[in-house]
């Protein structure tokens, strides 16, 4: 019998911008894995006429990039902010996601529009169910305390203290999605 590619029989979002783990398998016993962040991509698409739409189908394939590589396939929308693009400017929908397994979550909110500080674009909290002790390689500052501002999208019970308090819960701020990467390979990685 001829083998076939998986990735031939796609679900709902098919075309370039179907992750990994959106394939659908030729048994019956396993389902199409679609995620509670991928419904939420679904329904509020940006409308193509939008500059900026790039920018928000950067983050949705990122999300989706490092679900597939560190293979969490819990992804939850758990809030929703505006981001307000330079001109020409337009507010675009997004969403907080949070990425959970074995122990550990991490939400994830990107800002790339005018209201950031730049060059720190990307907010992240940590929960763990122990410390992670390991190296931090200076991508963020151990010692800032995110919780003395609003943060729009992200709810007060998901931004934590700093590191520095406490290295099981903590909330941080990077500059790209490099140092994300780097962050989840590393908080993931040690049980």
């Amino acid at each position: 019998m001829e083998a076939r590619d998986p990735r031939s029989r796609v679900g709902l979002l098919a075309g370039p911008r179907v992750a990994p783990h959106m394939v659908f398998s030729d048994t019956p016993e396993h389902e199409e894995m679609m995620t509670e962040f991928d419904r939420w991509v679904g329904e509020n698409e940006i409308p193509r006429t939008f500059e900026y739409r790039k920018g928000w189908w950067d983050y949705v394939e990122l999300v989706r990039r490092l679900s597939a590589k560190f293979d969490i396939t819990d992804v939850r929308v758990v809030g929703h902010y505006v981001v307000h693009t330079p001109p020409p400017e337009e507010a675009l929908p997004m969403p907080a996601v949070a990425l959970t397994r074995d122990g550990v979550m991490v939400v994830l909110r990107w800002d790339f529009g005018v209201m950031r500080e730049w060059p720190l674009e990307w907010t992240v909290s940590i929960r763990r169910r122990s410390p992670y002790l390991g190296p931090t390689f200076g991508l963020f500052d151990p010692s800032f305390d995110l919780r003395t501002g609003h943060l729009e999208g992200m709810s007060p019970a998901l931004v934590f203290g700093p590191y520095r308090k406490n290295p099981a819960e903590f909330s941080c701020e990077l500059q790209d999605e490099w140092d994300v990467a780097t962050l989840l390979r590393l908080v993931f990685h040690e049980p």
